[in-house]
Parts: structure tokens; sequence; C-alpha cells
């Protein structure tokens, strides 16, 4: 097993959001981040929010990585994407395996208390 973790600022990001009529009806909504340059390969990450699919959908492409999230988590990570800058990504991939482990994204330092708009704390 080989594990690798890796960290990337979001540069931009956008939404597809789809509905498909067989078994039973699929609705995806699918994130699509892009990075700013830092020497890492990956240039995108495709997260693939569907019911009962979170971990089933994962892949390691050359430049881009795939991972299946659950449904109930769109919004908070919209939010995320919406409401604050700067935004790092993070994924954690299997390589012998070709498989995505996890993928998080977190804020950078906030001063506590600043409510919903971002304020300077110096």
């Amino acid at each position: 097993m080989s594990i690798e973790a890796h960290t990337s600022v979001v540069k931009a990001w956008s939404v597809h959001m789809s509905f498909r009529n067989f078994e039973g009806g699929i609705a995806r909504h699918t994130i699509t981040l892009k990075f700013k340059p830092n020497g890492e390969p990956l240039r995108f990450a495709y997260l693939h929010f569907m019911k009962g699919a979170a971990g089933r959908e994962s892949t390691l492409g050359d430049s881009s990585i795939s991972i299946a999230l659950p449904y109930e988590e769109f919004r908070d990570w919209l939010h995320l994407l919406q409401t604050e800058a700067p935004l790092t990504f993070t994924w954690t991939v299997d390589r012998t395996k070709r498989k995505v482990l996890g993928v998080s994204l977190f804020t950078g330092d906030e001063p506590p208390g600043e409510g919903l708009s971002d304020t300077d704390a110096g």
C-alpha cells in the first residue's frame, strides 16, 4: 500500500446538478474544484454528491480525482465555497490501488466571533 496525502488551494469552482431517470432515478450534484498551481499534479477534483453512493465512486487520474460523497453534505461544501476564502483542499490516495481514500476542505485562520462577513483581525 502506498498512501499519500496532498494539499492545494482552491482557485475556482463550479457546480453541476443532474437527474438521471434510471435505477429508480438518481440525483447527482457535482462540485468541480480547480487548483492554484503548486507543484502538485492534481489540477481538478470532482466531488459527486449522491444518495447512498458515499465512497462508491473513487478514481485517481494523472491530473484529477473523483469521489462520491454523502448527498446530505452537498449544502455544507457549497456554503464554504460560497462564503470563505482562501480555501484549502486536501486529498489522501492509495497510489497502489489508484483509489481516493478521503478529501477535506478547510478555511484559513479566522478570528473568533467575526460573524458572517470576513473582517481583518489585525
